[in-house]
């Protein structure tokens, strides 16, 4: 008989509309994005976590141990490594090539600049509404918060829900 992998543990930083909040956040064998796609469950759970105003996100406000975060209300994930995302997130399907496109969105909080890697064209109805996960991967990620300039994040991999979305704006391409 054949024991289940346990749980791993990852170091992610989640943005909610009002809260900055770091720590090892648990996943399941199916990894984070497996994880955010999950329609049986509805939360995440973090330990270590620390909890910070996004006026203020270098002033750690309260830490808890375990804190359980409801998925629905996360705003931005931002994630250190692509390993982290699971088999879901570096296995692409079909047999186009992913083209990288630059992007600049918005939230009511939060604009993020990145490159969103598609196959075909880049959809926006499509990239609304395809699949069951709200939310969508960008790359080389950099977030600022026009109202609240202490915040700024950059990372490798970041994760927004579909469902903050304000708009979404394919920058040109430069040459070089």
């Amino acid at each position: 008989m054949t024991q289940p992998i346990p749980g791993r543990f990852i170091p992610a930083e989640f943005l909610t509309a009002h809260h900055y909040i770091f720590g090892q956040l648990k996943v399941t064998q199916s990894g984070l994005m497996g994880m955010m796609s999950d329609i049986t469950s509805s939360y995440l759970e973090m330990n270590e976590a620390s909890l910070a105003l996004i006026h203020k996100p270098d002033e750690v406000v309260s830490y808890a141990p375990v804190l359980n975060v409801v998925r629905a209300q996360v705003v931005v994930v931002c994630l250190g490594k692509r390993d982290y995302l699971g088999l879901q997130g570096v296995v692409r399907s079909g047999f186009q090539r992913p083209q990288p496109y630059s992007v600049q969105a918005t939230t009511a909080s939060y604009d993020v600049r990145g490159t969103i890697e598609r196959a075909g064209r880049l959809e926006f109805p499509a990239l609304m509404s395809e699949g069951t996960n709200a939310f969508i991967l960008v790359f080389d990620a950099r977030l600022t918060a026009p109202l609240f300039p202490a915040l700024n994040l950059q990372t490798p991999i970041m994760l927004l829900n579909r469902n903050y979305l304000e708009s979404l704006a394919v920058l040109p391409r430069t040459e070089g």
